[in-house]
């Protein structure tokens, strides 16, 4: 709640008091509880020792110190007393009623600002007498710590935005999902988004864009290289690497794509292998544009395993059963059905 910053509140529970005692100061325990809109009621319960003068006025006039917050409308009548402090992010009403003795007063603090509004409920018991003055040292050293904690926690916030925005900005650079960070969980959890976006309005004008940047690069072969066609990457885009292969093998294959076709397309690629792969000399230092094809091929999948699922073994096939045997028999002069991982040792050599 922005209405009045933490370390003006630690003044402000220390100002309702119309004590009539002859001490310096005055000691009371003070109990709060906060109700904010759409939370559990009475969060946030404190219960604290407070010391204050025994005129409501002198404590005023020591809440008009705090820089950046002014106390005005001070009013009290009979055993009531009624006070607004405007801050730069809102407005605070206090409104407290003390019984005859005045020891004892129930009341609340209404808190109004950008954020919406928020209530405060107090109650005190005043339980004997206190050094006003040491007591005014002490809370300015806990507001002096409120304050430097919140410029801190603004700094840590600031540090976290900025290391998230820089993490989508390279997300689309780099094709690495999990830079975008909570923006991988727009697909399942948009809730979660829009929950970041609140808190971190400077990093959802960046990320927001960048996740959908990333999205329709993912689905273009050069994002789907780059990606290495990982599957958190289509998950996040609300697809799946199927569908983007399926869209994009046959574009690839009419283009000749040979680097896509060889990682993702094995269908596509097989008739390109069996035209330029088979029997090709490996140990030759000759490269022509077919060479890292092949290997990329071979290196993905077993060739025999790909023509039995795609069904394209048998009549028509290549002398041998598959472009693994026909290469095989090339380098060694024997018909010998070898593995996937015999070939990889062949062209490595």
């Amino acid at each position: 709640m922005s209405a009045v910053p933490a370390y003006a509140l630690v003044g402000l529970l220390s100002i309702p008091c119309a004590a009539l005692a002859a001490q310096d100061g005055e000691l009371w325990e003070v109990t709060t509880q906060m109700n904010v809109p759409g939370m559990p009621a009475g969060m946030g319960g404190m219960t604290t020792q407070v010391c204050r003068d025994k005129d409501p006025r002198k404590e005023a006039a020591r809440g008009k110190d705090t820089k950046d917050c002014k106390v005005t409308d001070l009013k009290q009548s009979g055993n009531r007393v009624t006070m607004t402090m405007s801050c730069p992010q809102g407005k605070s009403v206090m409104d407290m009623t003390y019984n005859s003795a005045h020891t004892e007063y129930k009341g609340s603090v209404r808190m109004t600002g950008r954020d919406g509004e928020m209530t405060m409920n107090m109650s005190g018991r005043k339980l004997g007498s206190c050094d006003l003055a040491q007591a005014k040292s002490e809370r300015d050293a806990r507001v002096a710590e409120a304050k430097a904690g919140g410029e801190r926690a603004q700094a840590a916030m600031k540090a976290n935005e900025d290391t998230a925005i820089q993490g989508c900005n390279e997300a689309v650079e780099t094709m690495r999902a999990e830079k975008l960070g909570v923006y991988t969980m727009c697909s399942d959890h948009p809730e979660a988004c829009e929950s970041m976006a609140k808190s971190q309005p400077r990093a959802a004008a960046v990320c927001k864009p960048k996740l959908a940047e990333f999205c329709k690069r993912y689905q273009t072969q050069e994002g789907f290289l780059r990606a290495k066609g990982e599957e958190q990457g289509a998950k996040i885009c609300g697809t799946s690497t199927q569908k983007v292969k399926a869209s994009l093998c046959p574009q690839a294959a009419k283009g000749e794509s040979l680097d896509f076709l060889g990682r993702f397309c094995p269908a596509e690629a097989q008739p390109i292998a069996r035209a330029h792969c088979a029997g090709r000399g490996y140990t030759s230092k000759i490269k022509d544009k077919y060479t890292t094809f092949c290997q990329t091929y071979l290196a993905n999948a077993d060739f025999d395993e790909r023509e039995r699922i795609n069904g394209t073994g048998g009549a028509g096939a290549p002398a041998g059963g598959s472009v693994q045997k026909q290469a095989t028999d090339a380098a060694t002069g024997e018909a010998i059905n070898q593995g996937i991982n015999k070939l990889k040792g062949l062209f490595s050599r």
